[in-house]
């Protein structure tokens, strides 16, 4: 049966998840991640879109899009392809790194937008990565609730007692080889403990990154009103999943 092909119109927008093959990590090491901002910035010369809001985990990413003139499909081929190219020539591999195909989903409203965005930004904090998702370094959040952060300064850092231990979904022992880790793709269960720092000072966000749809939503003061959002979002999902346990 052939695979329908996705809808698609100017200026629609899109949540989008991308998995590792068998859930295996795509980000082993902190330049995975830049290296994927990079592709970020760099799809952008070829098919112009509009990145509201991201997060990047271990074996997959979540992105809010905007398309332009180019349907999604051309976006993500340019993005995943690009990466998986990188990636498997970087540690030495073949095949797919990604799921055979990302999923996306049509945002059909405003509050779509902000319930989306506030999904994306809580993912470590539902993955039990961190207290608080704002001290992640691999999402838009930081750009949303700290007003002096622009796309050129530093990202939101922390002093050294305050840094969080990330419990990420990716566990690798330094001890095991890169191209056995994921060759063999192991149950997530059985990797160990391992900790990302955050990026270099000054590593910008991808340059298609924007916040003014969200300002629009969340207009004075935006770092303010998005921050209690995403919190009572949370709390929301917190409530909703308890409610589903007890019945």
């Amino acid at each position: 049966m052939p695979i329908p092909k996705r809808q698609w119109y100017p200026g629609a927008i899109y949540h989008v998840i991308s998995r590792g093959i068998r859930r295996s990590p795509i980000f082993l090491c902190p330049g995975d991640f830049i290296k994927f901002n990079r592709v970020l910035d760099n799809t952008l010369q070829y098919t112009p879109y509009h990145l509201h809001a991201y997060c990047l985990m271990t074996n997959h990413y979540h992105l809010l899009v905007g398309t332009k003139s180019d349907p999604l499909h051309k976006i993500m081929h340019s993005i995943n392809g690009s990466y998986a190219t990188w990636f498997n020539k970087k540690y030495k591999l073949s095949g797919h790194v990604f799921e055979n195909r990302y999923s996306s989903h049509p945002v059909p409203s405003d509050y779509g937008l902000m319930a989306v965005s506030a999904y994306i930004h809580n993912n470590p904090l539902a993955a039990n990565m961190i207290d608080d998702p704002i001290y992640y370094p691999w999402s838009s959040l930081q750009y949303y609730v700290n007003p002096e952060l622009t796309a050129g300064s530093p990202h939101f850092s922390q002093s050294i007692s305050e840094r969080k231990t990330f419990n990420l979904s990716l566990n690798i022992k330094e001890s095991v080889p890169v191209n056995s880790l994921v060759d063999t793709y192991p149950n997530p269960s059985e990797w160990s403990s391992f900790i990302v720092p955050n990026p270099p000072s000054g590593s910008p966000p991808p340059k298609a990154f924007t916040r003014e749809r969200i300002r629009q939503l969340f207009p004075v003061p935006l770092h303010i009103y998005y921050k209690k959002y995403v919190e009572r979002e949370w709390k929301l999902h917190c409530i909703q999943k308890s409610m589903k346990t007890k019945s």
